[in-house]
């Protein structure tokens, strides 16, 4: 069975055992425009207190609020996108580009749904 503390554990595990290395854009873009194939994406356990921001995006993208624990996106301190550990279901801002965020809690998801199994065998 999953729940915050097993899923916690094993993101515990996986932070020391993965070091993850921020990529930065060796020119800054001239462009007015953010370009965030060179911001720093942030993947977290969301918390209690992180309750109003997954609610506000499901409201922004017009879901139901996701439910039982979720890991939350953040690119530039703020909340982008976020996804149910247990049944992968996904909330994001839709006036953000978060195609690629997206992708990555899907995956991060899925490896906690498979070290959880692992560990339950």
């Amino acid at each position: 069975m999953l729940d915050m503390t097993t899923i916690a554990e094993i993101t515990r595990k996986s932070a020391r055992r993965d070091h993850l290395v921020a990529v930065t854009n060796p020119e800054p873009s001239t462009s007015p425009r953010t370009d965030y194939r060179w911001t720093p994406v942030v993947i977290r356990l969301a918390v209690a207190a992180d309750a109003p921001t997954l609610r506000e995006l499901a409201h922004l993208d017009s879901a139901r609020p996701l439910t039982g624990p979720a890991l939350i996106a953040e690119r530039s301190g703020s909340a982008v996108a976020a996804v149910a550990v247990i049944d992968g279901n996904v909330v994001a801002d839709p006036f953000v580009a978060t195609t690629d965020v997206v992708e990555l809690l899907l995956l991060r998801a899925a490896q906690l749904r498979q070290a959880a199994a692992a560990s339950a065998a």
